[in-house]
């Protein structure tokens, strides 16, 4: 498998979007009532990632095999709250891969690019969340170096819609 990734450009736009709502359909069937998803989701993906494509807090890469957008990563830079000894770390908001070529260390390039590029820009952290459903993305993290720190909590707050298992 022949993967490069780099940063990427206007033209893979279009596939990371295709990509990222993989992972948000994912996230959306696990629990609707913390992850629904608005009905025009791919505008607002196609604003978010062109509207920070170029800045120099947001980095959006992709891995390629050929011409084929195969993966991609979405982070960004993030200021800290003034009560610890940091001001900034970084955050991968989205890893997404093709179906097809899962299991073959895409995910693990896309993660370290961005942890190049996060030392780079001068951070000690770079964080992310998972879904606690979704084990094999935990798993990788994990292997990757990533420890848990906190868990994510939800009170729906909906009458009706009592907290369903996950």
């Amino acid at each position: 498998m022949d993967v490069l990734i780099q940063k990427a450009e206007l033209v893979h736009v279009a596939s990371l979007v295709e990509l990222f709502l993989l992972v948000e359909r994912q996230h959306e069937a696990y629990w609707p009532l913390r992850w629904q998803l608005r009905a025009d989701i791919s505008d607002r993906y196609h604003r978010w990632i062109t509207g920070n494509l170029d800045k120099s807090d947001w980095l959006f890469a992709v891995a390629l095999n050929g011409s084929r957008v195969v993966g991609g990563v979405a982070a960004g830079m993030q200021q800290e709250i003034p009560i610890y000894a940091y001001d900034r770390y970084a955050f991968i908001h989205d890893v997404a891969v093709a179906a097809d070529f899962r299991r073959q260390g895409v995910a693990t390039k896309l993660v370290e690019f961005v942890r190049q590029w996060s030392m780079e820009g001068g951070v000690n952290q770079l964080r992310l969340m998972a879904a606690d459903a979704n084990t094999s993305a935990r798993e990788l993290f994990s292997r990757l170096g990533f420890r848990t720190t906190y868990h994510e909590m939800v009170l729906p707050m909906v009458p009706g819609r009592e907290c369903a298992r996950l």
